[in-house]
């Protein structure tokens, strides 16, 4: 909530710095490397010229896998004898690369992710093209940080090698919680990830109102909070991904995907502190802690922090986006000024998919205790 007013406003200065004909240029340069960062600005797109509306809201739609024989030969970096076969077709494509089905010798299944040839030079082209927003983002309180942070994370993903040393330490943060089970990787190289493979519906297909929903929403509310936090009290790291989109249902627990976006957590004991004085039932210093320096709007925004404290909150009946939404329309100017931690970012967007995902669950549950637990064992298993 709080980011996209920022990038409303860099996206306002978007339009004024290149004027409309030149904004619609440069976002229609946009190539497939840079469907994040286009999907990121679509955010500010009411901000926008309308041709340049257009061409970034086409940036939602699938992506278009390419062919085999374009490909392939990235798998040639890899060790010879490590895989078996490969499925040509794949069943995943996104917008730095594609997944398909692969097997070991030893006969295991494997998630083998395939970066496009060409897409580091097309991201870094495309980040160019709008590094016309960073100059006038330093006007905004934290906008060029913001961007800045935006850039480094999306440079990271054209090296599956990171990707892959992130998924070995959320695996092993993640070990104490049996219900979670991350997509373990095997063998990275940089353009080429091979990951132990997940099968099951995503949670985004199984949550109601989609599908029937889970059998024990309870226990399944309980694997959100560890798969999102667990990671933030072992080792400093939070999954910025972690949406019911890359959460795979399994027949015990939750299944971790796509591991392209973890991120450093700083000062995770003013968090941790922020947390306990939430679930005591106070709500003063909580905000500062979670990374928003509030201001004049701490007493607004102190009401919806209701989720943290002691007891259940019922999901089914939450009203904190409506809520947000009527404040946003009453002080608008005050909200769009809200200075935050932007190293917050990444744990701000998890957050944000974790309420999604409860929501949809719609059940009552006490958030702030499970919380608790998770930080209560992530800190005996570092004891």
């Amino acid at each position: 909530m709080i980011p996209t007013s920022r990038l409303r406003r860099a996206g306002r200065l978007l339009g004024s710095a290149l004027g409309p004909e030149a904004a619609a240029t440069t976002l229609g340069q946009l190539k497939g490397g840079a469907h994040k960062l286009g999907q990121t600005l679509a955010l500010v797109a009411d901000s926008l010229p309308e041709e340049a509306r257009a061409r970034l809201g086409g940036l939602f739609g699938a992506a278009e896998p390419r062919p085999w024989d374009e490909i392939k030969g990235a798998l040639d970096a890899l060790p010879t004898g490590l895989l078996a076969e490969v499925e040509p077709a794949p069943f995943a494509a996104a917008s730095m690369g594609q997944v398909h089905r692969g097997r070991l010798h030893d006969g295991r299944a494997v998630a083998v992710k395939i970066l496009y040839p060409g897409v580091a030079a097309a991201l870094r082209a495309d980040l160019d093209n709008l590094e016309a927003v960073a100059l006038p983002a330093r006007f905004i309180s934290g906008g060029a940080q913001m961007l800045a942070g935006l850039r480094g994370a999306m440079l990271n993903e054209l090296d599956l090698r990171v990707e892959a040393a992130e998924g070995v330490a959320l695996a092993e943060a993640l070990r104490p919680w049996p219900r979670l089970h991350v997509a373990t990787p095997i063998h990275a190289t940089q353009d080429v990830l091979v990951a132990e493979l997940i099968l099951g519906p995503t949670l985004h297909h199984v949550l109601r109102p989609v599908g029937p929903g889970p059998n024990d929403p309870q226990a399944l509310a309980e694997d959100l909070v560890a798969a999102v936090f667990a990671p933030v009290f072992c080792v400093g790291k939070v999954n910025a991904d972690a949406h019911p989109g890359n959460l795979i249902v399994t027949e015990t627990g939750l299944g971790l995907i796509d591991l392209g976006a973890v991120a450093t957590v700083p000062d995770v004991p003013t968090l941790s502190a922020a947390l306990d004085r939430a679930l005591t039932g106070r709500r003063d210093g909580v905000l500062e802690g979670l990374g928003v320096r509030a201001g004049a709007l701490e007493l607004d925004l102190q009401a919806l922090l209701g989720p943290l404290g002691p007891g259940d909150w019922d999901f089914g009946r939450d009203t904190l986006l409506e809520q947000l939404g009527e404040l946003k329309r009453k002080k608008p100017l005050a909200l769009r000024h809200l200075p935050f931690a932007t190293e917050r970012l990444p744990l701000i967007r998890a957050v944000m998919g974790l309420h999604h995902a409860l929501r949809r669950l719609g059940v009552p549950f006490a958030l702030g205790e499970a919380l608790r637990r998770v930080r209560v064992r992530a800190g005996s298993e570092g004891a």
